[in-house]
């Protein structure tokens, strides 16, 4: 009976239970890539852990790199590639996203020629 009396007053006075801080939960951002196109679950995601996910919606392989775009749009820095998926397949990875602009595009022969290609923005985390 007291334990409940006490767990009432908490209740009534809005205390909350400490808990750890957290990491943010990662953006999610779903790539689906079909003849010949991607089509992204967004245009615009935050700087941070991101968990993307690639899945062939079409008849032929595909595969997908990231890359990061300079000023001039331009490639720079790592390259990030998901490796050939096949159609129906799923493959995720998780990336950290500078704020910035990325490319988003299948290098299997003539894919990126057919128009198979995006762009990314990544915005800076409000605080």
């Amino acid at each position: 009976m007291r334990r409940a009396l006490t767990l009432a007053a908490i209740l009534a006075t809005g205390a909350t239970a400490a808990t750890p801080a957290t990491a943010a939960a990662p953006t999610r951002l779903g790539v689906e890539a079909e003849e010949f196109r991607f089509t992204l679950s967004r245009g615009v995601v935050t700087a941070g852990s991101a968990l993307v996910q690639l899945r062939d919606a079409g008849e032929d392989p595909h595969d997908l790199v990231v890359r990061r775009l300079d000023r001039r749009g331009r490639p720079t820095g790592k390259v990030v590639g998901f490796g050939e998926v096949a159609p129906g397949e799923v493959r995720d990875k998780r990336l950290t996203l500078e704020a910035g602009r990325y490319q988003l595009v299948c290098t299997l022969a003539g894919h990126a020629q057919a128009g198979m290609r995006a762009t990314l923005k990544v915005v800076a985390r409000r605080r």
